[in-house]
């Protein structure tokens, strides 16, 4: 089953945000938000937390799934609606967030998205106070939080989609939050998008690998929602065959053309139809996939 739009997974998982850009609120005792999205989604998720009721103050984490602008915009109206929210992340997630480059980059691609889809008017501006995404408390390859009640949380450092990547892991739900360490669905959940491999391809498979192993029922994506039941199991493995088949299909490619660029511009004009990402532009979409491919071509 493919959940498409925000809604109650389980008693204790909420699914919020948008189709595009997911959070997931976990509730033990205490919570924590699974994913910190961008800007644009905040308005959303107001709403959506307005109707759950929930105190402050039992807020006491949110995952930044990795250091991308769109997986860390929503921090700044996250940090004023918690005011006990830790900002978690990988230790290359909090190395990235601090050079002023990255943030203010980050910032101006939140207030740009933001002021296309015509909320910027309701959205905390991020150009400005850049400084506010920093990560407050690094988490590494297998660490664990108690949120009391019998839920704790596990977390994987899955790479290769970035290098920060970090994967989320609720054994008592067989929930599994895996970032874009997996394509994610287009039209039908077993309709999958290309790869995004851009840092390292072989990181990427390998990570990916390792997470079809989990234990799972419950598959939350950072964009385009959720994969619940056997389908969850069965996506991950049509992920990683459909990630392997690419790759073929990209030597294939450059053995006949011997030219980079222009498999590049095919396979992104290709790529970009799948996407549905609004603030994915095609330029953007041609650098990412230019990237993967020539990790591909080094790696083989």
């Amino acid at each position: 089953m493919w959940l498409k739009e925000p809604g109650r997974i389980n008693d204790n998982i909420e699914f919020l945000g948008t189709h595009e850009l997911c959070f997931y609120l976990v509730q033990g005792r205490d919570l924590l938000i699974v994913g910190a999205g961008m800007s644009h989604a905040t308005p959303a998720l107001e709403r959506q937390l307005r109707k759950l009721d929930i105190d402050p103050h039992r807020v006491k984490y949110v995952v930044v799934t990795h250091s991308h602008f769109d997986h860390c915009g929503a921090i700044p109206y996250l940090r004023k609606r918690f005011p006990d929210i830790q900002v978690l992340g990988t230790a290359a997630s909090q190395d990235a967030l601090a050079k002023p480059k990255v943030a203010q980059y980050n910032a101006r691609m939140n207030d740009i998205a933001a002021a296309q889809v015509g909320l910027r008017n309701q959205c905390i501006p991020l150009e400005g106070q850049s400084d506010a995404l920093h990560i407050d408390r690094v988490v590494s390859e297998g660490d664990v939080i108690d949120l009391g009640e019998g839920v704790s949380v596990e977390f994987h450092e899955v790479p290769g989609h970035s290098k920060c990547c970090l994967a989320t892991y609720v054994p008592g739900f067989r929930a599994l939050f895996p970032t874009d360490t997996t394509p994610h669905p287009v039209d039908d959940w077993n309709d999958l998008a290309f790869p995004s491999a851009q840092y390292d391809f072989a990181s990427y498979v390998e990570s990916l690998r390792r997470l079809s192993e989990f234990d799972v029922e419950i598959l939350g994506l950072d964009h385009h929602g959720v994969i619940l039941g056997a389908e969850a199991k069965e996506f991950l493995r049509l992920a990683l065959q459909r990630t392997l088949d690419f790759q073929q299909k990209v030597l294939s490619r450059y053995a006949e053309s011997k030219d980079l660029d222009e498999v590049a511009r095919e396979t992104a004009r290709e790529a970009l139809g799948k996407v549905k990402l609004p603030f994915i532009t095609e330029d953007l979409m041609f650098i990412i996939t230019r990237a993967m491919i020539r990790n591909i071509i080094a790696g083989n």
